[in-house]
């Protein structure tokens, strides 16, 4: 179970490459009096070709430009006007905030490991407004060693309280981030960037809007159902649920399908058939996020999922667990019952259509179709 979520800043969280042109633009038109016949699109080329993203300490790069521009002011000068002012620059990747209060809503442990300067980079992760969300900040410079070194790795889980499998580390860096989170046994995701091909890393996004919905794939949890879930269960069918068997259905067909008025006459006949089925429920942190049940004949009775859960694979991971059981049991097929619009969902894990077909409840009509799927053997 994932219970802290540590972050990379430069490339991850800080969108540096616009951090950066928007710092070089302003400190050359600060200075501009001072660069005489010095093209601001050389220099800004320049500086950007020298610092090679971050990898390359500012004094080098500004020795390099006042020496191939013979620029009429001290490199120190450009130094300390960077580390003053580039703070003010600072461009976070889209969705930073958002994820973090997502986060720690969800009672996570937050953290950034980065190499770099000390204050400089604090100062940094205080101007994008994120040090208060986070549990536990170590720098490079201040702590002795640098990425992909495991041990600054260990060292932040251990402030954090945490095992290695139950942190997830997010960088862009192949190496620093995702292989040195790796070598401390901490799971990974890539922040894909076009600077690499590719990076070892248990998952890959495109952006940091996607790692709450790995976070919930990683705390999902699938077990057998017990009878003191009925109350829950029930209560997540005629809660706020997205039902796969009854998806898009009018309201007026869905009251039909199930009357909130017999919610207690449907939890007793669900108590005689789920001693039966072979049922499963899926939760998240301690939440009922979907529910299935299988006949022992093989029919694919109830499948589930709460409304805020939804899209996030649990209604496959809940079907791919009935239809292991259903091999162990040497069932040859599985087969179901769903609306229209829930065809598509079964045709995308390979059922197929067997026929459409209509099921009438209390004087009104509701299509539907019978969706089969044969089970390989092995």
């Amino acid at each position: 179970m994932i219970k802290a979520v540590i972050f990379d800043l430069d490339g991850t969280l800080l969108n540096r490459d616009a951090s950066l042109q928007s710092f070089i633009d302003e400190q050359y038109e600060r200075f501009k009096s001072r660069w005489e016949k010095v093209p601001k699109s050389r220099y800004t080329e320049r500086f950007i070709e020298l610092d090679a993203r971050g990898l390359v300490w500012k004094d080098r790069v500004y020795q390099q430009l006042a020496e191939e521009f013979e620029l009429k002011i001290a490199w120190e000068v450009l130094l300390e006007d960077y580390m003053i002012n580039f703070k003010q620059h600072c461009i976070p990747f889209p969705h930073m905030k958002f994820l973090m209060k997502q986060l720690k809503g969800k009672s996570l442990r937050l953290g950034i490991i980065s190499n770099g300067k000390g204050q400089f980079q604090l100062d940094a992760i205080q101007a994008l407004g994120i040090e208060p969300y986070m549990d536990v900040i170590l720098i490079s410079e201040w702590e002795g060693m640098k990425k992909p070194d495991p041990n600054l790795f260990m060292k932040g889980l251990a402030r954090l309280g945490v095992h290695p499998e139950e942190a997830m580390y997010v960088g862009d860096h192949p190496d620093n981030d995702i292989k040195g989170a790796r070598a401390a046994g901490i799971k990974t995701v890539w922040k894909r960037d076009a600077q690499w091909s590719s990076a070892e890393a248990d998952y890959i996004i495109e952006g940091l809007a996607e790692i709450a919905t790995i976070v919930e794939q990683e705390n999902l949890q699938i077990r057998a159902f017990q009878e003191a879930d009925l109350e829950r269960v029930v209560a997540l069918f005629y809660g706020t649920v997205h039902t796969v068997n009854a998806a898009d259905y009018s309201g007026e067909q869905l009251a039909a399908w199930a009357p909130k008025d017999e919610q207690a006459k449907k939890a007793a006949a669900w108590r005689e058939s789920l001693k039966q089925n072979l049922s499963y429920i899926a939760e998240i942190d301690g939440e009922v996020a979907g529910f299935c049940d299988m006949t022992p004949a093989g029919y694919l009775n109830r499948l589930y999922v709460h409304k805020d859960y939804q899209r996030q694979g649990i209604a496959t991971h809940l079907v791919g667990q009935l239809e292991q059981e259903a091999k162990r049991l040497q069932l040859t097929s599985i087969y179901t019952d769903a609306s229209l619009t829930a065809k598509p969902f079964f045709e995308r894990i390979g059922y197929r259509l067997v026929r459409e077909q209509t099921v009438e409840r209390r004087g009104v009509v509701l299509p539907n179709c019978r969706m089969q799927k044969k089970l390989s053997s092995g």
